[in-house]
């Protein structure tokens, strides 16, 4: 029997660098759009499950027309911090670090 191969957990060595400053601000800006865009999809996975829950059944209309109330306004823009936050978590690091 082959003898079984133990991986190290973390990585060593320095941080590789591939690209220059600006080709980190166009991957920046692309990692923010779709950040942004699973916001929506998330707001919008969001609304179909209270309008089940709601209704039992919805239809297209009742998804486009939707308007949450204060309370469900305030939980979807403290899921979008925390998205952000998470996201953005390894800039903020390396920004601390310096």
């Amino acid at each position: 029997m082959a003898k079984k191969i133990i991986l190290p957990r973390v990585a060593k060595g320095k941080n590789l660098v591939y690209l220059d400053d600006n080709s980190v601000d166009n991957i920046l800006a692309m990692v923010m759009t779709l950040t942004q865009e699973i916001s929506v999809l998330t707001d919008r996975l969001n609304t179909i499950e209270h309008l089940i829950a709601k209704n039992g059944q919805i239809d297209l209309d009742d998804i486009d027309n939707f308007e949450p109330d204060y309370q469900l306004q305030e939980k979807r823009s403290e899921r979008r911090k925390s998205l952000l936050k998470r996201v953005l978590l390894p800039i903020e690091k390396a920004l601390d670090s310096k």
